[in-house]
């Protein structure tokens, strides 16, 4: 108890019943788990992510539950391994991150961030489940920095990135030659092309394009949007954009 209360000051200022298990500790967490994740999964939802409100307060919940049973069962019988359901909620959340991960026809990979976010909120549940709940308090507000705050920096950065993908739709492939000799005339490097096959049956030819820029120096040339707007205004051009 000394332990617990040295280490979670949430815990020694609402009384020693919050690290015990009894009815009010049960209730206490498992809304405090609803809570935390209501936070998480609003943010998601309001930015119409596949895993959204429900799923977040589900696999928060879950673990949250799965680390109680684990404490009930080590704290009664004097048995087994006090945190081997943790362990396995976290190997096991896994399986639901990987189904959230894809790529799509245009060669994006999508839902790793989805992935990693769920696999953040069970160890949050984790937390809350063993009553650690400075711990879970902190990470829910670090877990929305990296979906709010930190997103605007990353973009910022992938902006101004030396190297960038795009996706580009052709009207006829003969004009891929051209499209090479814009882009190295453009101060680009062409790192790799690569045919799209999802297209195929579309009358277009489609690529991804892998690009990089050596020659400039100032910040302001990094940008890409210009280099794809001069893309964009090739009359051979159906369809262009960047793949983040």
């Amino acid at each position: 108890m000394f332990l617990i209360e040295i280490v979670d000051p949430i815990t020694k200022v609402i009384g020693d019943w919050a690290a015990e298990i009894n009815f009010w500790s049960i209730v206490f967490r498992l809304a405090i788990a609803i809570v935390l994740s209501f936070l998480i999964g609003l943010e998601r939802s309001s930015r119409n992510h596949a895993a959204g409100l429900r799923t977040y307060i589900l696999v928060t919940l879950g673990a949250a539950v799965a680390m109680l049973t684990n404490q009930f069962v080590f704290e009664s019988f004097g048995t087994g391994d006090g945190a081997r359901l943790g362990a396995q909620v976290i190997s096991g959340i896994g399986f639901l991150g990987a189904g959230t991960i894809m790529v799509t026809s245009r060669s994006q990979i999508r839902g790793l961030t989805t992935a990693a976010g769920l696999w953040a909120s069970a160890c949050m549940g984790l937390a809350i489940g063993v009553g650690f709940y400075t711990l879970a308090i902190t990470a829910t507000v670090a877990i929305l920095i990296c979906f709010t705050v930190l997103q605007g920096v990353e973009n910022n950065l992938k902006d101004r990135s030396r190297s960038f993908t795009i996706h580009i739709e052709l009207t006829d492939s003969c004009y891929l030659r051209d499209l090479i000799n814009f882009i190295r005339h453009s101060d680009l490097v062409i790192q790799r092309v690569e045919a799209n096959p999802a297209y195929a049956s579309s009358g277009l030819a489609v690529y991804t394009i892998y690009l990089e820029n050596r020659n400039k120096k100032d910040i302001k040339d990094m940008l890409h949007i210009p280099y794809i707007s001069a893309i964009r205004d090739l009359e051979y051009v159906n369809y262009v954009e960047e793949i983040s």
